[in-house]
Order: C-alpha cells, then structure tokens, then sequence
C-alpha cells in the first residue's frame, strides 16, 4: 500500500512540474511571440497599392543575430544570403500570391511606449535578372521595418536592398530612391 502511495505521489509531483513549466513567463513568452499583422503596400514612385500580410512564428535570438552580424562582417554578404537561407522565423505575402519566408526577425520597444519590427528575407532572384547580369543582381536582400504604437502603425519595405556592415553598424541600402510604405498597418 505505502508503494502505491508513493508512485502516485511522483506521478502527482511529475505531472504539478510539467504544469509549472508550462506556466513559466519563458514558456509563455515563446507562445506569444507569434503575431500577425495586415497592412497596405503603397508605391510612392509609380503608384499602387496591394495589401500585405506578415505572419511571425518566432523572433530572432540575441545569438541568432549577432551570427548573422557576424557572417555579415567576416564573409560578405553572399555568405549572409546562404545563411539566410536556412532560417524562417515567419512569412509575408503581398497581393493574393504565395507567402515568401522571412529569414530573421525582431522586435525591440521604442523608447516611446511603442515597438520596432525589423524583418530581413532573402529576395528571390528573377531568371532575367540573372541573365541579363541586371544592377539589381547586387540588392538580393528585402527589408521591412514596422514601428507600431500599440497594435496599429506604419512602415518601410525595402524590396530589393543591398546590406554592408560598418563599424558594427549594418547599413541598408535600397535600389529604388525610396522605400515602399506600409500603410494602416494592423496586429491580427
């Protein structure tokens, strides 16, 4: 009788920590970092307008991209596209097309009570780009930033962006004058 209680007891234990764990703010933290967000692509330069929908499974570690900033400064940024490559922290989709991956991402507050939403993909590259040895060969990257004040805000995208690093500091460069905006930008 006394092993029966026993057993019970550690089987009692086991299950109160699987449920401690789970409760953990870590755990829940990771749970709730996947979000979603809706908004309005506008081309400034030509016109038009298409919606866009940006799905976060997770965010970036710490680690995660301080090794990218490091490919970046140590191999160029060929060798960050490669490393990119293997990476998916989420999705975005513009139009009615199929989700591209987004390699890395991540969220930092403001300052201002707010927060800032970077994304970095590798941008696929066309057959006629690389045929025609196209400038925009040199810009295989796109960038998105969001800076949300609650659940709604606005943005930048960066379709086709070309990345260096200096003194620490990663600099992005866009192909066209300027970026492409996102508007009414919505959490989900």
């Amino acid at each position: 009788m006394q092993q029966k209680q026993k057993t019970s007891r550690r089987n009692l234990a086991g299950r109160l920590a699987v449920i401690a764990l789970l409760l953990t703010p870590g755990v829940l933290l990771a749970q709730a970092h996947r979000d979603q967000f809706t908004a309005t692509l506008a081309n400034m330069e030509g016109g038009g307008t298409a919606p866009v929908v940006i799905h976060i499974d997770h965010y970036s570690s710490e680690a995660e991209v301080a090794n990218l900033k490091r490919v970046l400064a140590d191999k160029g940024p060929n060798a960050l596209r490669d490393a990119l490559w293997d990476l998916e922290a989420g999705y975005i989709r513009v139009g009615g097309g199929l989700g591209y991956p987004i390699a890395a991402a991540t969220s930092r507050p403001d300052g201002k009570g707010g927060r800032v939403i970077r994304l970095m993909i590798d941008r696929p590259l066309s057959y006629r780009e690389l045929v025609s040895d196209a400038l925009t060969r040199d810009y295989p990257f796109s960038y998105v930033e969001l800076n949300l004040n609650g659940n709604k805000g606005g943005g930048k995208f960066i379709a086709a962006a070309k990345v260096s690093i200096t003194a620490g500091t990663v600099d992005i460069e866009s192909y066209g004058i300027q970026p492409w905006r996102l508007l009414n930008v919505k959490e989900r």
